[in-house]
């Protein structure tokens, strides 16, 4: 066991400073539900990209709601949902808790499927 001692770094003036906060996924995922569920076209400012809110895209895509990427941004046009043959939920929580109460707002037949 060492017993050598830390000296926390101090500094003798205000720090200035701005630091960027990832995104959250489940906000992420909230937020391109409710721009899929709306009447007019919305973006989703910094999205975070990860597997599940990626799954989230590709899911809402295949009821028919168009997304488009732009630096930093997504935009979403909401159209009128169709059944979305499978959706893959992987092991996404938002996206299987979410997505069919969206199908049940679609016309046509949806199949959930998950990681095993």
């Amino acid at each position: 066991m060492s017993n050598a001692v830390w000296n926390a770094p101090s500094v003798n003036a205000p720090i200035s400073a701005e630091v960027a906060v990832p995104g959250s996924k489940s906000q992420t995922n909230r937020a391109l539900v409710l721009a899929a569920l709306s009447n007019a076209p919305s973006s989703v400012s910094y999205p975070l990209i990860s597997r599940d809110t990626l799954l989230m895209k590709v899911a809402l895509q295949a009821f028919g709601i168009e997304i488009s990427d732009s630096p930093n941004t997504w935009h979403i046009h909401p159209h009128p949902l169709h059944g979305a043959d499978t959706i893959d939920c992987g092991l996404a929580g938002t996206v299987m808790r979410f997505l069919p109460l969206v199908a049940a707002l679609a016309k046509g037949d949806t199949t959930f499927d998950g990681d095993a």
